[in-house]
């Protein structure tokens, strides 16, 4: 979970460019010149910078901000050290930092830490730091990213399958014996993680509650569900409706320019495409399934309405949904 951090000021600011193997680390601010140095990422590179950033004249963690692009599984050993020591990290998007900086020549690792850390420097009154209980929600986000790999490993193996069938039913049949099992295995795994996501919601009164409430909208199901959660940090980011559909990416935006140009209003791509996709599903069912949206989809079609752009409308409506029941804390009454 984040919290803003407004008109915050720093005697430093820390750029951290991270890959796999190491990391890229410049330190600026309090009128000195930009130092850099190169560690290894894992925890004795992780000590060591930490102890050269302390010989660094009045270097002062509480008055520093370290930021760093989001990476994954990368960045999650020196964010927890720097959590246990109280330290400001700033969690960014790499896009959103590019984006801030214009028009760019040149890339390396320590180019990169550099611009990192003069961004944190520019922009540190919207720095959203993160907070030392987000373990429960990475847990989760592990969780969908594991379901993720089992469906798509799954896919890799019924879709040549599929087209084998039609082609070649013998062979299909002798693969099919042979990979059953292993289909079998994945899709058992499949609800081992159902389950444990399940046991970690459960496991916490407010996502337990939260995730009731966010169920209780006809057409959400658990994964929906799970990833709302985990990419909004529990409902404390993105709760402007307009903010989670520009994230979502069904927020739409006009294309005109004065008298020249005028072209169609549509989405944008600048969005998280795993949320929209399982958004595009819960849609669709949606409109099949839930009596209210079922209704508007046809009246809209009707009307003359494209069906996608009407699509799109029942992924908001079904956003705008999810936010009034945790903004407003009691389930949704479905329409009769």
């Amino acid at each position: 979970m984040n919290t803003n951090e407004k008109n915050k000021a720093y005697l430093y600011y820390v750029g951290v460019d991270l890959s796999k193997e190491k990391f890229d680390a410049v330190l600026i601010g309090n009128s000195q010149d930009p130092q850099h140095r190169i560690f290894d990422n894992k925890k004795s590179g992780i000590k060591r910078f930490l102890s050269w950033l302390e010989k660094q004249g009045s270097f002062s963690f509480k008055e520093s901000l370290i930021c760093m692009e989001h990476t994954g599984i990368y960045s999650r050993l020196l964010v927890r050290t720097l959590m246990e020591i109280n330290a400001p990290v700033w969690l960014e998007s790499s896009l959103q930092i590019k984006k801030s900086l214009g028009f760019l020549r040149g890339k390396n690792d320590k180019i990169d830490a550099h611009r990192i850390a003069y961004y944190a420097e520019k922009y540190a009154d919207r720095a959203r730091l993160v907070q030392l209980n987000n373990e429960t929600l990475q847990t989760l986000q592990d969780l969908l990213s594991a379901r993720d790999r089992l469906l798509k490993s799954i896919g890799q193996l019924q879709r040549p399958l599929r087209e084998l069938k039609r082609i070649d039913p013998d062979t299909y049949k002798v693969l099919q014996r042979i990979n059953q099992p292993v289909i079998n295995q994945l899709r058992e795994s499949l609800c081992q993680i159902k389950n444990e996501i399940l046991q970690v919601i459960n496991a916490d009164e407010l996502l337990k509650r939260m995730y009731t409430l966010v169920t209780s909208v006809k057409g959400v199901g658990m994964v929906l569900c799970v990833q709302l959660i985990v990419y909004t940090h529990a409902f404390t980011r993105l709760r402007n409706s307009r903010q989670l559909a520009c994230y979502a990416g069904v927020a739409p935006f006009e294309h005109t320019s004065g008298s020249s140009i005028k072209g169609r209003t549509h989405t944008s791509n600048f969005a998280n495409m795993t949320l929209k996709s399982t958004l595009h599903l819960a849609a669709i069912s949606s409109v099949q399934h839930n009596p209210d949206l079922k209704k508007y989809f046809e009246r809209k079609v009707a009307e003359g309405k494209n069906k996608m752009l009407v699509i799109n409308a029942v992924r908001a409506k079904l956003l705008y949904r999810v936010l009034a029941v945790v903004k407003r804390g009691t389930p949704y009454k479905n329409v009769a």
